[in-house]
Parts: structure tokens; C-alpha cells; sequence
């Protein structure tokens, strides 16, 4: 009998070892191989069918415009507001694009798309984000991957909300990151909330005048072209494409539901995590507030494409800086074109999917607030002891 429970001890320590040679080697091909090899597709396409860079795309051609002294808006009533080939951001966004036009397009395509392969890495790295495995994670992402082939600016977003956190306690480079961000689109607005609600003065200071800043001089360099009539050709393009994407409005639509009652649901959806962002700013949990900033940024956003999406990896490093199952929920989005005319089904579960991974990721950000408070706690203690 001793001997059979010692082979069977023996055994067991022999298959140890095995298991956890089996889980390395899966680890590095799912973690490491499998991303490698999905840019290396992506890239690899983006050149054989001549689709580098959709977005990008765009910039170049008005960037080129700025440089000739030409236009780069097009009128309100322009038919390339509906698929998506106008130039409708600041133009902080062209004139930073200028200097690629000494490229031609498409190597400047493929130039942005490195540097947004870069600062997709940076994101969960400037959030403390130490675990290797998460990184592999990121280029697996379907919002991360629709945003390095379209080439637009909703990586860089991301960054300048990482960075806002990261140096939350540091008033003008936390500011400007956000100001930044807030000039190049609107869509990190709720951030300057969270700034405010967490008595953050200072720097919602330096975030609204370097946004204002940029924005006025940035016009300034194309003579204000546009300048007045940008508002309603913003106006336009909402009309044009709020029914499109994977908002709540759009979805209600989707279902029947009348266009007002739709526009009020979703006005009803923003507010609520408007008035989240209060209520986790009052109880002290000012991670939890960023979370649910970042998720009023995409909700109270009248268009919202899967790229946007981007951000939900703000929320996820920010939550778990360790392999867990937050990073894998996103995944879920497989199911989704990325653009165009969704159907309801592709809309329901782009939203559900963003929704369990914000949800996901304020439990575990609880849950790491209380394992700080309790190392605080007992650090207080120990001399007493």
C-alpha cells in the first residue's frame, strides 16, 4: 500500500510540472502568437486590397486642403457626410496630419497604424497593467482592432484618459492630457465632470483652457475656415448618422420605438450614469467615478461606432491589472460588423457586451478599493500593536 501511495504521490508531482508546462505553452500561443499573427494579417490585408487606414484617409485629404489653403469642410448638405468621407472633427486633428503628406497616403496610413499598435500597448501600461498576458489581450480586442484599421483618433482618446488617471494628482499634465483630448472631439467631456467632483479645480483649469486654446488656434491656422458654420454641420451628421450606430437611441429605434420617446430614453440612460459619477464621487471611490465617467462618455455621445469602444480598455486596466475575466468579455464583440447599418441583434449585443464589461469592471474595482482600505487599515494598526 506504501508504495502505491508513493507512486501515486509521485505521479502526481510528475503531472504537476506537465500541467503547468501545457498552460505556459497555451499562454503563449493565445497571448502572444495569436496576436502577433492577427496584426500581422491585418496589415497584411490592409495592403492587398488597398484599405489602409480608412479614417486616416480622411485626415490626409484635409490635411492636404490646409496646406493648399483650400477648404477642408465639406458643405452641410454635402453627400459625403453620409458614408462617412468628410472631414467633420477640429481641424487640430488635420493640421497635426500635415506633416505625413510629405508621405504618400498609404505609407502614412501604415506609419499611424504602428504608432496606434504603440499607444494601444501604452494604455494598460500607463494604468500599472504589469501581467503580459493582458497586453496580447488588448490586439485581440475587436474595438482595438477596428481602431488600428480604420486609423483614427479613438486610441489616442483612450490614452488621454489614461493618462488623466495616472496623473490625477499632477493638475496640468492631467489637464492638458484631457484638454487635448476634448480638442481633437468632445467625446471625453464626463472626464472633466469627474475632474470637478473630485475637487480636481486646478485641473479642469488647465483641461478647459488648453482645449480652448488649441481649438481657437488651431482654427486660426486655417483662417477659421468653417468655424461658423460647424456647429450645424454637426447638426447635420447627427441627423444623418444618429440611427446608425450602437447607441441606445439607435437601438430603440430599432425596436419601434418613436423617435422622440427613443431620444428620451437615451438622454434618461446618459443622466443616470451622469448622476453614477456624483454618487460614486460622494462616497470616496473616485476609481469607481472614472469608470462610470468613461461610461457616460460613450453613453451621452450621440453616434458611437465599435472603435469607440477603445475606451472600455481605460476601464478594464483600470479595474484588474491582472489577467482576469473582464479582459476576455470584450472579445464577445466579434459579433458586431464595427460600422455601417448593424442589426438590431449586432446592436443589442454590442451594448450588452459594453455594459457586463463596465459592470464587471466596477465590481472588481470595489473590490480592490476594499483590499486597499484594509492594507491601509492595518498599516495604521501595526505600530499600535
Amino acid at each position: 500500500m506504501s508504495v502505491g501511495t508513493g507512486d501515486v504521490v509521485s505521479g502526481g508531482r510528475a503531472r504537476l510540472p506537465e500541467r503547468q508546462r501545457v498552460v505556459w505553452l497555451a499562454s503563449i500561443v493565445f497571448f502572444g502568437a495569436l496576436p502577433l499573427y492577427a496584426l500581422g494579417v491585418m496589415f497584411y490585408d490592409a495592403v492587398r486590397v488597398d484599405g489602409v487606414a480608412f479614417d486616416f484617409r480622411v485626415f490626409f485629404v484635409a490635411a492636404e486642403a490646409a496646406l493648399r489653403g483650400d477648404t477642408i469642410y465639406p458643405p452641410v448638405d454635402d453627400p459625403t457626410l453620409l458614408d462617412g468621407r468628410a472631414y467633420v472633427y477640429p481641424p487640430l486633428t488635420a493640421i497635426a496630419v500635415t506633416p505625413l503628406t510629405l508621405l504618400p497616403m498609404e505609407a502614412a496610413g501604415l506609419i499611424v497604424m504602428v504608432l496606434l499598435v504603440a499607444a494601444a500597448l501604452a494604455i494598460p501600461l500607463v494604468l500599472g497593467v504589469r501581467d503580459w498576458r493582458c497586453f496580447g489581450m488588448v490586439l485581440l480586442w475587436p474595438p482595438v482592432i477596428s481602431a488600428i484599421q480604420t486609423a483614427n483618433v479613438s486610441i489616442f482618446l483612450a490614452l488621454a484618459a489614461a493618462l488623466v488617471w495616472r496623473y490625477r494628482d499632477r493638475p496640468a499634465p492631467s489637464g492638458l492630457a484631457l484638454g487635448l483630448a476634448l480638442a481633437m472631439k468632445l467625446l471625453l467631456w464626463p472626464v472633466a465632470v469627474w475632474q470637478a467632483l473630485t475637487r480636481r479645480f486646478a485641473a479642469v483649469l488647465w483641461a478647459m483652457s488648453s482645449a480652448v486654446v488649441l481649438v481657437f488656434g488651431s482654427w486660426a491656422v486655417v483662417g477659421f475656415d468653417g468655424f461658423g458654420t460647424y456647429p450645424e454641420l454637426l447638426r447635420r451628421l447627427s441627423r444623418v448618422m444618429d440611427d446608425r450606430g450602437y447607441t441606445v437611441y439607435a437601438l430603440a429605434l430599432e425596436y419601434g420605438v418613436p423617435s422622440s420617446a427613443a431620444r428620451v430614453l437615451w438622454i434618461a440612460v446618459a443622466a443616470t450614469l451622469l448622476g453614477g459619477i456624483v454618487l460614486a464621487a460622494r462616497r470616496g471611490d473616485q476609481r469607481s467615478a472614472f469608470i462610470v465617467a468613461i461610461a457616460a462618455s460613450l453613453a451621452c455621445t450621440p453616434v458611437v461606432w465599435l472603435h469607440y469602444l477603445t475606451l472600455l480598455l481605460v476601464v478594464v486596466a483600470l479595474a484588474q491589472r491582472s489577467l482576469g475575466l473582464v479582459w476576455f468579455v470584450p472579445i464577445a464583440l466579434f459579433v458586431t460588423p464595427g460600422s455601417g447599418n448593424p442589426t438590431p441583434f449586432e446592436t443589442t449585443a454590442t451594448i450588452a457586451v459594453a455594459v457586463a464589461t463596465i459592470v464587471l469592471a466596477l465590481r472588481a474595482s470595489r473590490r480592490a478599493r476594499s483590499v486597499e482600505l484594509v492594507g491601509c487599515l492595518r498599516s495604521d494598526l501595526e505600530p499600535a500593536l
